[in-house]
């Protein structure tokens, strides 16, 4: 096979299919922690520009427009008060945590069982664009210019480190 196409196929598997599942995972940890901890509703949006109503599930509401890449927000309201800094906690880190968990989860299963070819890759994908989501999210940091629709906005590392920084000072 060409190596060109072979280059467009990955690139399209990655952006179709791993990267939309890695970032629903790690959202998905934002969302669990949230529905559990709070009354509100929660919303996982994958993707910038959807506009359907999505689906729902009792109090979460999931969108996700196709071909999202690693686009993904979770909507929910972090309380401001004093008392709620360890639900908010829980909320903020647990999208990275699912994210490491993804990768650990991937090793094992590449490691300790013999897969096809294709779906070896799938999984190995899978466990390289998550590692690369945990990596850039636990980090404290506003995102620069190139990480497109996240440029401005602060990471969920930044965001805890935030949400204690007034203990410290």
């Amino acid at each position: 096979m060409d190596e060109y196409v072979k280059f467009l196929i990955i690139f399209l598997v990655y952006f179709a299919l791993v990267f939309p599942i890695s970032t629903f995972i790690h959202e998905l940890g934002h969302a669990l922690p949230a529905l559990i901890l709070s009354k509100e509703k929660v919303e996982i949006r994958l993707g910038t520009r959807f506009k359907g109503s999505g689906v729902r599930f009792g109090r979460l509401t999931i969108k996700v427009q196709p071909f999202s890449g690693f686009t993904g927000v979770v909507n929910f309201n972090i309380s401001k008060e004093s008392n709620a800094k360890a639900r908010n906690f829980w909320i903020l880190i647990l999208g990275p945590m699912f994210s490491f968990f993804l990768v650990v989860g991937c090793y094992f299963v590449i490691t300790y069982n013999e897969l096809p070819d294709v779906i070896d890759f799938l999984i190995r994908a899978l466990m390289f664009a998550s590692l690369a989501q945990f990596t850039l999210t636990i980090i404290p940091m506003k995102y620069p210019i190139f990480f497109g629709a996240y440029k401005g906005t602060p990471s969920d590392g930044y965001r805890v480190l935030m949400l204690f920084k007034k203990d410290v000072t």
